[in-house]
Formats: structure tokens, C-alpha cells, sequence
């Protein structure tokens, strides 16, 4: 190994307190994804600057000003990201090679202060963690980058490839239409997302999305305690269909030994009433996972809805419609031979001693990624899972430095062999 590259991979421990500032400095923007809306601008100005700094030049991008957008099938309207950019730059290298680390910029809303224990943007340094919102989903991604492109510079260590990094918005609520745009702006022969949980790398993109299902009493009330009898009969069809799901996915090998197919079906929202009207209306959303494709489950729904109408009748009550509130994520899997993949496995064993293990994903953009930037796209990362204290999406977001630096080591390691 060449001093040039002994030096940089050293300094990824030794600077490590620049890693930890930088990923404080991205959790304290707001870049909060509301779907039909989002803030993920000044998080994109903060990013840009910082490449600029770095001595690139980050194109700055409007997902819309993208060619073809709009009319991809892929495309998710409604959500506004005129003004919610993508940021890109590119490191060049002395090959004709391509290479995309992406990260998204933005994240799933704060929720009720009061349920947090700290400030939701305080990206405070305590206890070996960083806390706040995003910290684990996804800005640890774009910190690790932004961290090992500097040190690349300061080594002055050149990649005998061209390596791009992507800050993509809109990629909490079901979105997509950043992963979808640059894709579509720079495809990559090689494209690894950092999103994604505890040094997994996921090789299949699982197939799903978010709906829900309305019901309706058949005459005004003045309660909507009736309606909890309609949600539980909702409860009850949702789990039916969850044991569906999750019988479909345990035959992808893949998926058997994650947790995936156990929540198969999760449940995000269900209303009734809204303090003072709609007593006689009730909703579930669900979010689930599937190897079918749309066409398969509308008609699954199709017959799920006739047999609720059936159940709800003798209560009063009437199922109205299920209707879809994120895109349809396709089933994908990376290629069978896949040299990145192989690269980082032998990072992370040289780097920390690790042994990566490939397996099945939760719903994230992995699938837009294959089917648009690259059929060997694949995911790599140290978020959080759902349900523990402190992960992804929940109050009191935060990441461990320690995981966050092994995570930076190995993929400084992988931006080497890769190369090689």
C-alpha cells in the first residue's frame, strides 16, 4: 500500500471528531419530509457548500428539472419537490468507471416534541451517541462521504475511477422521485446506497408500499366509539393479509433469516373521529411488504373488500375503499455477480474484522436505484431498526460514533479496493 493511501485510511480514526461535527451540523437542519412537502433545501445548501469547500462543483437540482421525470411510471406526483433538491458532485478519476455513493437528505417528520427526551435537532455529542432527528436515517450517510472526500483531498490521493455522491431529497413518505431523478441524470455502473441497518447489505428490495382502508357507518352518530368494532374487523382482515405477505417472502432465501417477513404488515396510523366530527368514519393505514406485484394485490384487495362489507353489515357500517398513499416499490434484486459487492465484503473484513452478510431489505429507493442507476446497485449502512428506543423513525433518533466510525472505516477501505 502506498504511503498516499496508509495515510488516508489513518486519518478516518485519527479526525474522527470531524466525522462526529459534521453528521451534529446535518442532524441540527430541518429537512423534515411531510410528503406533500418538505425542507430539504437548506440541508442541500449546507451540503453543496461543504463540497465546494472540498474543492468540487456540486450540481444543485430540482428533481423536476430532470428530463423524463414526470412521465416515468415510476414517478410519484403530489409531491412537490420543485423546490427540493438533489445535490451531486463528481470526484474524477483516471478511469472510465463509475462509481455513486447515495445518501438521502431528508427525514420522516419529528412527531410530538414532547415525546423526545432532548431537542429533536440537537445534534449534541452525549454519551458516545448523536442524537436527534435523522441521525440514524440517513445523515450519517452523507457525513461519512462528505468526511472521506476531504481526507481524500488532503491525502492527495487519486481513484482510478470516478467516484459521485448523491444527496437525494424525498425519500421518506414513499416518494422516490430524487432517487428516481438521479438515476435518470447520472447512471452509474456501480451504485451503493448508504441506507440501510447494522452492517446489513441488502441485495433484494422488497415490494410494497403504504395504503389505507376507509369504512363508514350507515347512519350519523354522535360517538365514534361504534367505529372501534369496524377497526377491529380491519385489524383482523389487515392480519390475514400480513400472514399472506410474510408466507410469500420466507420463500425468497434472502428474507429468511431477517425479520422482514415477522413484519410483513405493520400498522401506521388508524383514526376515528376528529374531536368534534366524522364520528361516523374510520381509517386504517398499513404499510406492508410483497414479492406481487400491483396488479396481483389490487386484486387481492378486491376480494378483502368484499368480505369486510360482509363482516360490517350486521354492525351498522360499510367498507368504503382502500386507497394507495405511497408508489407501488417493485420487487428487485441485484445482479448474481456483482464485483462491488464483493469489494466491500473484503473491506470490512480487512477494516474491522467483519463479515457482511447480504439479505433482503425493508421498503427504501434500493429498487428505483436497480431498476434505474444499476442492475448491481445495493445497499450498505448502520441505521437503527424501527423498533428499538432511539431508531429509525422513533423519538429520540440517535446513532452510536462508534458503529458510525466502523461504518466510515469500511467504506474508505472499499473506496480502495475497489479501485484495485
Amino acid at each position: 500500500m502506498t504511503g498516499k493511501k496508509e495515510a488516508f485510511l489513518r486519518a478516518i480514526t485519527e479526525r474522527q471528531d470531524e466525522l462526529f461535527g459534521t453528521l451534529s451540523a446535518l442532524v441540527r437542519i430541518d429537512s423534515q419530509n411531510f410528503g406533500s412537502s418538505g425542507r430539504e433545501e437548506a440541508a442541500a445548501a449546507y451540503i453543496a457548500e461543504r463540497l465546494r469547500g472540498i474543492g468540487l462543483t456540486p450540481d444543485v437540482y430540482s428533481p423536476m428539472d430532470v428530463p423524463g421525470l414526470p412521465e416515468n411510471p415510476d414517478y410519484w406526483d403530489g409531491h412537490h419537490v420543485e423546490t427540493r433538491p438533489n445535490v451531486t458532485a463528481c470526484r474524477k478519476g483516471g478511469a472510465r468507471r463509475r462509481l455513486m455513493l447515495a445518501a438521502h437528505s431528508d427525514t420522516v417528520p419529528v412527531g410530538d416534541p414532547a415525546n423526545w427526551t432532548f431537542p429533536p435537532f440537537s445534534g449534541e455529542l452525549r454519551d458516545g451517541r448523536i442524537l436527534g432527528r435523522g441521525a440514524c436515517d440517513d445523515k450519517y450517510g452523507i457525513a461519512a462521504v462528505l468526511y472521506l472526500l476531504t481526507l481524500l483531498r488532503d491525502a492527495e490521493l487519486e481513484l482510478p475511477y470516478d467516484l459521485l455522491f448523491c444527496a437525494y431529497s424525498d425519500e421518506e413518505n414513499g416518494g422516490g422521485n430524487g432517487t428516481l431523478a438521479a438515476c435518470l441524470k447520472y447512471p452509474c455502473e456501480d451504485i451503493v446506497n448508504l441506507d440501510c441497518k447494522n452492517f446489513d447489505i441488502w441485495a433484494v428490495a422488497a415490494g410494497g408500499g403504504r395504503l389505507r382502508a376507509y369504512i363508514r357507518a350507515d347512519r350519523p352518530l354522535d360517538s365514534c366509539g361504534p367505529m372501534l368494532d369496524g377497526l377491529a374487523a380491519l385489524r383482523d382482515a389487515f392480519a390475514e393479509f400480513g400472514r399472506r405477505r410474510a408466507a410469500e417472502l420466507r420463500e425468497v432465501p434472502l428474507y429468511r433469516d431477517t425479520n422482514i417477513p415477522d413484519t410483513a404488515v405493520r400498522f401506521t396510523e388508524m383514526r376515528t373521529g376528529d374531536g368534534s366530527s366524522d364520528f361516523d368514519r374510520a381509517f386504517v393505514e398499513v404499510c406492508y411488504y410483497t414479492t406481487r406485484t400491483s396488479e396481483e394485490i389490487d386484486a387481492e384487495l378486491r376480494a378483502m373488500g368484499e368480505a369486510l362489507e360482509r363482516r360490517l353489515l350486521p354492525m351498522g357500517m360499510h367498507f368504503d375503499r382502500f386507497e394507495r398513499t405511497t408508489r407501488h416499490f417493485h420487487v428487485m434484486q441485484t445482479a448474481a455477480e456483482n464485483p462491488a459487492m464483493a469489494s466491500l465484503m473484503r473491506a470490512a473484513k480487512t477494516a474491522s474484522g467483519r463479515t457482511l452478510a447480504p439479505c433482503g431489505s425493508c421498503l427504501s429507493d434500493l429498487s428505483l436505484f436497480i431498476k434505474y442507476g444499476s442492475p448491481r446497485a445495493f445497499s450498505f449502512g448502520v441505521g437503527r431498526d424501527f423498533g428499538v428506543y432511539g431508531g429509525a423513525h422513533q423519538a429520540d433518533e440517535f446513532i452510536e460514533c462508534e458503529r458510525l466510525l466502523e461504518f466510515t472505516r469500511i467504506l474508505g477501505e472499499f473506496l480502495l479496493d475497489y479501485g484495485a
